[in-house]
Parts: structure tokens; C-alpha cells; sequence
């Protein structure tokens, strides 16, 4: 076997064995939602955002309390939507808050007035697809196509007819307006064959957000210096 096919054969072994309901994007777009910040992103951390910046300086540990907007579908988005597209895609944006709001509310107070302390968190999802739900299915658990759909997302970063989702965050100082952190990820479909939104042409979208809300309450964890801080599984 050759230098190329050990590689080869590798990185097919990698697939096989580490499946998972999502995965992150090799690269990313911005819109216009974070607007000055956007010359301020670099590479995100290792397990973190594809594009991110945080303030040096920032005290996280002083933050107590979270001001958390509603999460929108940013306007480039939702014109690029059909009307359902659009109602299912903020159905899911809705549900989306409720879950952070419910998981950062276990380490912060949730408020909505701004006081010492408190956090401004502001997220607009900025790009989506939905999956080709029958194909993407056939592609992962079909042998004779799993070769060429391995090959596929070795060479793509996706999985052939898989979907996807794009997210832009922003957190402020609620009292001085202070940029404390800013960001854009993305993420895709990934290669378990069987999960419980299989049928759900907005399945990888959903699993991403719930990868998204754990990602949040982690990040968050290790600024602050943390203990027990619980690492997101995709």
C-alpha cells in the first residue's frame, strides 16, 4: 500500500470511528450583523468558534447576571427563505433561546434590566440549510455509496446532502457597552447514520443548536475560570 492510500485509508478509519451527529465547518462567512467587529475575529480557540475574538482584558468572573436577546434570523437569511422555510427556521431560533436561557441560568441570573454585573448576550443565526433528508440517509448507510460519501466529506468538509447552520454572536457590557467577546461558527451535518431527528429535514440545524446552547455555558465556564466545566459533544 502507498504513502497516498495509507493516508487515505486513515482518515476513512478517523470517519468510521468518530461519527457524530454534527460537526464544525472548515470555514465560514460573516454577515453584516457584527459590522465594526468583524476586523477584530481571528481563528477561534480548539473547541471553540471558527472565528472569534475576546477582550484580554475582560473580567468574566465579575459577571453575575445575563441580559440574553432574542435570537434572530438575520435579514440576508430569512429573504433568501420561503415562507415556511422562514416560519420553521425562527421556530427553531425561538426554541434555541429558551434553551440557553434555561442552560446559562443554572451558573447566571437571567435578567432584563441592565445593573453592574451583567452581560449582554446577542446571537442571529446567518446562513442555514435543510438536509436532503433520503439521500443524506442512503449516503451514510448504504455500503456501496459510504466509500464515495466519505470521500466526499474528506474532500468538501460536509457530507454529501447534509445540512447546515451559521451563527454570529456578540456579548456586551450591559452598562458601558464594552465589546467583551464576538464570534461566527458553523456547522454541518455529520455521519451518524441513525439519530432521533433522521427524519427532520431541519434535524442537523436542531442538533447544532443543541450543540451551540452546551458550547455557550462551556465557553463561558473557562473564561470565569470554572470548575467542572463540561465540555459539548457533538
Amino acid at each position: 500500500m502507498g504513502r497516498y492510500q495509507i493516508v487515505l485509508f486513515g482518515l476513512l478509519i478517523a470517519l468510521l470511528t468518530g461519527c457524530s451527529t454534527t460537526m464544525q465547518a472548515r470555514d465560514v462567512q460573516s454577515s453584516r450583523f457584527l459590522g465594526e467587529y468583524r476586523p477584530l475575529l481571528q481563528a477561534g480557540p480548539e473547541g471553540g468558534a471558527l472565528l472569534a475574538y475576546t477582550k484580554p482584558t475582560a473580567n468574566w468572573s465579575a459577571y453575575k447576571k445575563v441580559i440574553l436577546k432574542p435570537v434572530i434570523v438575520w435579514d440576508g437569511l430569512s429573504s433568501k427563505l420561503d415562507h415556511q422555510q422562514r416560519h420553521q427556521l425562527k421556530r427553531l431560533a425561538g426554541s434555541f433561546k429558551d434553551q440557553l436561557h434555561m442552560k446559562l441560568s443554572k451558573d447566571y441570573e437571567m435578567v432584563e434590566q441592565s445593573t453592574a454585573g451583567t452581560m449582554v448576550i446577542e446571537v442571529a443565526l446567518t446562513d442555514a440549510e435543510e438536509s436532503w433528508v433520503v439521500p443524506a440517509f442512503l449516503s451514510k448507510t448504504v455500503p456501496q455509496v459510504q466509500p464515495a460519501s466519505m470521500l466526499w466529506t474528506l474532500g468538501s468538509g460536509k457530507g454529501p446532502f447534509a445540512g447546515e447552520i451559521t451563527a454570529e454572536f456578540k456579548i456586551h457590557d450591559a452598562q458601558t457597552g464594552e465589546l467583551l467577546a464576538a464570534g461566527i461558527d458553523r456547522r454541518v451535518g455529520g455521519r451518524t447514520p441513525i439519530d432521533g431527528e433522521i427524519l427532520n429535514s431541519w434535524g442537523d440545524v436542531k442538533n447544532s443548536l443543541e450543540f451551540w446552547t452546551d458550547a455557550a455555558a462551556y465557553r463561558l465556564c473557562v473564561l470565569r475560570s470554572g470548575v467542572g466545566c463540561v465540555e459539548p459533544k457533538a
